[in-house]
């Protein structure tokens, strides 16, 4: 992880760009993240050897937990603050523990490293500048807004409550039923305990640790002195919360793919633990200061306040008179609250602070691609809203939800996830055959406008209802 973008180029490391170092199958993910070119597959050859070698020394921020001490653990030494990974267990924070101050981490598509900058400057829009020195701008790292996830946990096989394993639990939540699915696993519909510790690679509060440490690594936080991306917090209403830092989508983008090919984090969590289970949520937190145009902020609640039901599905839960994280009750004198930007009136599903906006409606989850189409709603989000007018939403109400996933189809190579997932759901209808597609005609006054039989369909739509 950098804190600037020069670069020393060693001549003689100089790769044809076949990504021979990586397998065919990450290979085609790559340019998910990155732009590949000279440059930015050396950083990230650099890079992925420099996360195996932290690994493999469980070379581990000192702060992502609270420290251990030796004697712990019989026979074992201390590496750093903390035990080698497959020995440390997890030892989380309290949960009013906040360590990441104002720093944010990017990616950088073009050179393939990670850099960490202070939000502030982002703020101030001249996070680039400061950097290069006026060298080399970027100034489309002012299109991401800063985002931390919390992604709650509970251990498998902990309690009888934990009967169904997440494809199971998906399965039935997406036909509004409850435990009505069962198969073959062994985690599914069992309520046997282990407490075993006599092997502590079996122990899943070593997994826990285990699950932290790949996350930090893959983040790009290698060493025992580099300050932590994720953390993990004790949580009242679950087993586990793990915390990150700000990160652009960039960043998130980045950082999934290579803990999923580095380690499987993801997929190995999943066997220890459940994310996709009633109490557990997956929260994000966007920094309120970003929204510095009333009319953005407005339309950005508008569209939660207004379509309840979409909220629904991209959160993949549902409404019933127990989802109390979907209290969505439009604040009185909307428009007045949305000028001074105040506090909720309640802690709902969107919740917001003196400082902060959280999206407290993401069922939490252990898969990527549906980590990514949660990030990639709320930066679509934000990305789209930041483009209206005040003309956009008294006159053409462009804050409307049709308006924004006809906008979607047009970006359906940038909020990839997003999009799949939408047609999926059937929120959009989508061919890829000639002339049975999408359009956007340009009116008179040279501004975007949907082609209204394509409102029609959306309208008409299944999932949608306005």
């Amino acid at each position: 992880m950098k804190g600037s973008r020069k670069q020393t180029v060693n001549s003689t490391k100089m790769h044809s760009l076949n990504l021979a170092f990586v397998d065919s199958y990450f290979r085609k993910r790559i340019p998910g993240f990155m732009n590949v070119n000279t440059l930015s597959a050396i950083n990230l050859e650099r890079l992925i050897e420099t996360m195996r070698d932290a690994y493999a020394k469980s070379s581990v921020p000192n702060k992502v937990q609270q420290r251990s001490y030796e004697g712990d653990i019989t026979n074992a030494a201390i590496s750093g603050h903390h035990y080698p990974i497959n020995t440390q267990t997890i030892k989380p924070f309290p949960y009013t523990h906040k360590p990441f101050g104002y720093n944010v981490l990017d990616f950088n598509p073009d050179t393939g490293e990670f850099i960490v900058y202070n939000k502030q400057e982002w703020n101030e829009n001249n996070y680039y500048k400061s950097v290069t020195q006026g060298k080399s701008s970027l100034p489309s790292l002012m299109q991401y807004v800063p985002m931390g996830m919390e992604i709650e946990v509970i251990y498998r096989n902990n309690a009888a409550r934990y009967m169904q394993c997440d494809e199971c639990r998906e399965y039935d939540e997406d036909h509004e039923v409850e435990l009505e699915t069962f198969c073959e696993n062994a985690d599914c519909n069992s309520d046997d305990v282990s407490n075993d510790l006599s092997n502590l690679a079996a122990n899943p509060r070593v997994k826990a640790y285990k699950f932290l440490a790949e996350l930090n690594i893959a983040f790009g936080s290698v060493t025992k002195n580099s300050e932590p991306v994720w953390i993990v917090k004790n949580d009242a209403t679950v087993d586990l919360e793990y915390v990150s830092m700000p990160m652009t989508l960039r960043a998130w983008r980045a950082g999934l793919e290579l803990a999923d090919y580095l380690f499987q984090s993801f997929k190995v969590a999943s066997e220890w633990s459940k994310a996709f289970y009633g109490p557990c949520g997956g929260h994000i937190h966007l920094d309120k200061d970003v929204f510095n145009n009333t009319y953005q902020y407005y339309a950005f609640l508008s569209m939660h306040y207004d379509n309840p039901k979409f909220i629904a599905a991209i959160a993949q839960r549902p409404i019933d008179s127990n989802s109390q994280w979907c209290y969505l009750q439009k604040p009185n004198e909307f428009a007045k609250y949305a000028k001074h930007k105040l506090r909720s009136p309640n802690r709902g599903a969107v919740n917001v602070s003196n400082t902060t906006i959280e999206l407290r409606y993401f069922r939490s989850n252990l898969k990527i691609d549906r980590l990514l189409k949660n990030l990639e709603f709320a930066q679509s989000l934000f990305h789209y809203t930041s483009q209206l007018t005040y003309q956009d939403i008294a006159r053409d109400k462009a804050h409307n939800l049709k308006y924004y996933l006809l906008w979607i189809k047009a970006y359906r190579n940038t909020y990839s996830n997003l999009f799949k997932y939408l047609v999926e759901r059937k929120w959009i209808k989508y061919t890829e055959r000639k002339n049975q597609g999408w359009q956007l005609v340009i009116g008179d006054d040279y501004l975007l406008h949907p082609d209204h039989m394509e409102i029609n369909n959306i309208e008409n739509n299944n999932g949608g209802s306005w």
